[in-house]
């Protein structure tokens, strides 16, 4: 499973098929699994970061390897190869209408149920899970790291550093023997990507600067600009 297909289960509520709040908006979240298909490409060594000048913003550019089978991995590496951009403008370039498309894909492997639900003057379309214990396993891995302090492996890292980017780290684990001002403290901690080495914690670090930057410029629950 990609790690932006994890993100949506995770940020999904199990029964209301809702995502969670501050997560509400299309465009906020077409910018998480933007940052979360740039850190994929990151971890197979398929993009890199470069530092023009003290002066110029990064640049992500790609690396000419054999991405993944993977529509959607094939996607974002295209439009990476397009040309050089800021990883603000690259984040919100490959998520552009990802999730629909990405929970699309969770409802034709029977993780997701798409119910369309009337109100009095429009109509929504929801995703309950299908099964909550889908989630466990990564809900476990996370929950190790931010809780028992474990140390995260590259995946794990980088799904905390996504979800610390849009403030949701310590609003997903919760907990009573551990205050959620410490998740968040924690997460914040693994979001600078120590756990990685070299390009790929440039990389990982650029995606989650990506992500942050569309989530806090329409004020925690929009996308940035291209």
């Amino acid at each position: 499973m990609l790690i932006a297909e994890e993100l949506i289960l995770l940020t999904l509520e199990d029964i209301t098929g809702q995502p969670v709040k501050g997560l509400r908006n299309l465009a906020t979240r077409d910018v998480l699994v933007g940052g979360a298909l740039l850190a994929e490409l990151a971890l197979a060594g398929a993009v890199e970061v470069h530092q023009q000048s003290f002066w110029r913003s990064p640049k992500v550019r790609p690396v000419k390897v054999q991405v993944a089978d993977d529509a959607s991995l094939q996607h974002a590496y295209d439009i990476v190869c397009e040309r050089a951009r800021t990883p603000p403008k690259v984040v919100k370039r490959i998520g552009t209408g990802m999730t629909a498309y990405l929970i699309g894909h969770l409802v034709n492997q029977g993780l997701l149920r798409a119910e369309d639900r009337k109100g009095l003057f429009f109509s929504t379309t929801v995703h309950p899970v299908l099964d909550p214990r889908s989630k466990q396993p990564v809900r476990g891995r996370i929950a190790g790291v931010l809780l028992h302090g474990h140390t995260p492996d590259e995946r794990t890292g980088t799904l905390i550093a996504l979800l610390s980017a849009v403030d949701q780290a310590h609003r997903l684990f919760v907990t009573p023997t551990v205050p959620p001002r410490v998740v968040k403290k924690r997460a914040k901690e693994i979001a600078r990507a120590d756990w990685a080495a070299g390009a790929v914690r440039e990389a990982i670090i650029a995606a989650r600067q990506g992500v942050e930057s569309g989530f806090s410029d329409s004020g925690g629950d929009g996308g940035g600009g291209d």
